[in-house]
């Protein structure tokens, strides 16, 4: 018999079998293959959180249905206990597209918390348990205005840290009470007899201390280290702490593991030889470059880095996003929105809206959900961002707001086109009049004709005005750069607690302050004489400075004022 015959019969008797026959039915057609399922790369990843929908975190959109969040204090916390501006950890799935994917984990610890010893306005420092933290248009402020803080208020902070190990803060948020204090940084002066070692000056007493992750015997000096102690427990400069966490990252990974990390590069010995928190970074020429190349890489500049481990631990960088400085603002009313191009205007100046973009809601409308659909025509925003190469304004920030009440709106950028008591700011022209107050390069209030004097191309300006048919008039304008001619000195805003009260000088939050003659003194805003003010003052009365700053931390006092 032959196939062809033997063929023919096994298939005559399976239709016969399922009830059916050659020509009477027909076999049907093969179902549709499923799609294949999209591809998943496991990653870690450490981050600031940029907006929720669900968490966008290094500009990638990660779902959290299913995802265990925990915090410091919170071991069973949830999504909503995770805010804009937090640096997180977080374990999951990245799928192909590289920007959604799936955490798995996300936990969260804050660097320090505790109460203010001083503040710095105008260097954008806060001194915090001798930790000095820096701040700038990118940090989220929670639950007060910059301006309303004062020594003593107590704060929890988020950030990265420098290579001098400032901490440069992502969110600060005001706590209403006094709880446990937190610190995160690296050992100076182990003294394992006595038990103690610094902390940026601060002693701490470990003595009572639980060790978790590592052994008391195991701490040395330049480790990273996080310490609790309750707010009585510091008391002359030394902090009595009942924990020591180890922070450096022994981290197993496997040849190949992914990792997106973000923050300062500091061991900075080349382009292609560097660690971001605390991780080893090399790259290759595939590596690829976002806003910049590798001549931009060196200490302090701030990075985020997607990358696969190598088989002795380095981070090969395949994508390199360098973070511009914010050198743009501009605040007002919406006028365009394009949603297809991500884009949105205010006061005729374009802004590009992408996943990094650190997006909030900040207006009476509190959408936790904010993004650039969530926004319409004539609501009121902030938007603060950089030039790149190709003469976009990139928005590193968008913030809802409430429509200010006076239709006031404020703009800061670099300054060009000075003419006639008018400039350029934003691709906005600004006219100043005899109503505009003016401060010049010293921080001290000058006419309009001194501070036109003082202007030049290029320099860092604020200015706060009104549109008055379609006029951007300056009701204050500052010049933001210091004086380069004064290698010695910097302006200093500064708040602080009186510790020592001197003829001629004042201890204040441990600066020198010089008073001189032509110190302008104030109590709650009204000048005052200085005899006045003299007989007003106390130890530990809270003063707001105005002067220059030293390299030895004496200030001059152009301006004291009692609030």
């Amino acid at each position: 018999m032959s196939n062809q015959l033997i063929l023919s019969l096994i298939a005559a008797s399976v239709l016969t079998a399922c009830g059916g026959s050659s020509t009477s039915a027909t076999a049907p057609a093969d179902p549709t293959p499923a799609p294949p399922k999209p591809t998943t790369t496991i990653t870690a990843t450490t981050g600031v959180i940029t907006g929720f929908g669900s968490v966008f975190i290094n500009g990638v959109e990660y779902e959290t249905d299913a995802t265990t969040v925990t915090t410091d204090d919170n071991g069973g916390a949830s999504e909503s206990d995770l805010q804009v501006g937090m640096v997180v950890t977080l374990s999951g799935e990245i799928n192909e597209d590289g920007t959604t994917g799936n955490a798995n984990a996300i936990h969260y610890d804050e660097q320090l918390k505790g109460p203010i010893a001083s503040i710095d306005l105008f260097a954008n420092t806060i001194t915090i348990l001798d930790q000095t933290i820096v701040f700038d248009d990118l940090t989220s402020f929670e639950n007060f205005l910059l301006a309303d803080l004062i020594p003593g208020d107590i704060l929890e902070i988020s950030g990265y840290f420098h290579t001098d190990g400032t901490l440069y803060a992502t969110r600060i948020e005001k706590e209403t009470e006094q709880t446990q204090l937190k610190i995160q940084a690296r050992i100076t002066l182990l003294d394992s007899v006595n038990k103690t070692f610094e902390l940026n000056g601060l002693t701490i007493d470990y003595s009572s201390a639980i060790f978790k992750d590592f052994l008391e015997a195991d701490l040395v000096d330049g480790q990273q280290v996080r310490v609790k102690g309750e707010y009585t427990a510091l008391n002359a400069g030394v902090l009595v702490v009942s924990e020591v966490k180890l922070k450096e990252k022994n981290e197993n990974n496997e040849e190949g593991d992914n990792r997106h990390v973000e923050g300062f590069i500091t061991d900075f010995e080349s382009s292609g030889n560097f660690k971001v928190d605390g991780i080893a970074i090399i790259l290759d020429d595939n590596t690829e470059f976002k806003y910049g190349d590798a001549s931009a890489l060196m200490a302090n500049v701030r990075v985020k880095i997607k990358g696969e481990f190598n088989a002795d631990g380095s981070l090969l960088a395949k994508k390199i996003r360098i973070e511009q400085k914010t050198n743009l603002s501009i605040e007002g009313a919406i006028e365009a929105i394009n949603l297809d191009l991500s884009t949105v205007t205010v006061l005729g100046v374009e802004f590009e809206i992408n996943n990094q973009t650190k997006m909030k809601d900040e207006s009476d409308n509190g959408e936790r959900f904010f993004d650039l659909a969530d926004v319409a025509i004539g609501e009121f925003v902030e938007l603060k961002g950089f030039v790149d190469s190709d003469g976009k304004n990139i928005a590193t920030k968008m913030q809802r707001e409430n429509e200010d009440e006076n239709a006031e709106v404020e703009l800061k950028g670099h300054v060009s086109n000075i003419l006639n008591f008018s400039f350029s700011l934003v691709g906005v022209t600004v006219i100043t009049d005899a109503n505009t107050e003016f401060e010049g390069k010293n921080g001290d209030d000058v006419n309009q004709e001194v501070f036109f004097e003082q202007l030049e191309n290029n320099m860092q300006v604020e200015v706060k005005g009104q549109l008055i048919d379609g006029v951007f008039v300056a009701l204050s304008v500052e010049i933001e750069e210091k004086d380069d001619d004064d290698n010695d000195s910097n302006r200093t805003e500064f708040k602080g607690i009186v510790e020592a009260i001197n003829e001629g000088t004042l201890v204040v939050s441990g600066h020198q302050v010089l008073v001189g003659q032509t110190t302008i003194f104030k109590i709650d805003d009204v000048r005052v004489a200085a005899e006045q003010f003299w007989s007003s003052i106390s130890i530990d009365t809270q003063l707001k400075i105005k002067g220059t700053l030293d390299q030895q931390g004496v200030i001059t006092a152009n301006y004291i004022e009692l609030e």
